[in-house]
């Protein structure tokens, strides 16, 4: 009798588990209705060093610069990297949606000093508290009145930073809703040498994704070019 009842728990328990538990999956959006596989984790494939033969130079060319209120009103967060319609494809790390500048505003460009300017990030937190970490530095030569004046247009500003390479690659530093936040050093040097400026830098987290990149196809005024026109036949 006791094997008898064994026998129908275990026959009840592959009943529950192939017809009960893929429903209550499909209907949280755990499984796919086809196989019951569950869709959220991605398989590693490895990680690997760039091709041989190829540049891999460091450092940070320009940065286009632009501060969140001068985004379009209508656009409550850019570049959304997760949730509805986002402007990130996650599956190639490129924004599909261009910046959403208001009619007249355009990014401003910052040519750092020579060797100082660098983008960093990093996953931080424990293990299932985890998120990205956004960072940027960089120095500018100089204390003059004019920069002053700019500086002073950082207060309490939350902006997007548009890091580009040597390499001409373009990556997007914060959000709208997740701003940078720079803090800017001046300093003038003891004796002749010494380097007299600006140290500035700023960081942000909570971010689901690195740095997205920013492709050349996207228009992005004030920094590239905008793509010719091709002509008429």
């Amino acid at each position: 009798m006791k094997k008898y009842l064994n026998f129908l728990f275990v026959a009840a328990a592959a009943i529950l588990a192939v017809h009960i538990v893929p429903q209550v999956q499909e209907l949280f959006g755990a499984a796919e209705p086809a196989g019951y596989a569950l869709a959220a984790f991605v398989s590693l494939i490895g990680f690997k060093n760039i091709e041989e033969q190829l540049a891999n130079p460091a450092g940070i060319r320009r940065i286009g610069i632009v501060a969140v209120k001068d985004l379009d009103d209508s656009t409550i967060d850019w570049p959304r990297a997760a949730g509805a319609n986002p402007h990130v494809d996650v599956t190639t790390m490129e924004v599909t949606v261009a910046v959403p500048l208001k009619p007249d505003k355009t990014i401003a460009v910052i040519t750092p000093a020579d060797n100082s300017a660098n983008m960093a990030f990093e996953i931080q937190g424990d293990r299932f508290y985890q998120s990205y970490k956004h960072s940027v530095a960089f120095d500018i030569a100089g204390l003059t009145k004019v920069q002053a004046v700019e500086f002073r247009k950082l207060v309490n500003t939350g902006v997007i930073l548009f890091v580009e390479y040597f390499d001409g690659d373009i990556r997007v530093v914060g959000s709208k809703l997740s701003p940078i936040i720079l803090k800017s050093k001046g300093d003038t040097g003891k004796k002749g040498g010494d380097k007299r400026g600006y140290a500035v830098s700023g960081d942000n987290d909570s971010y689901v994704i690195e740095p997205p990149f920013y492709p050349a196809t996207l228009p992005l005024p004030g920094m590239v070019e905008a793509p010719e026109a091709p002509e008429a036949p």
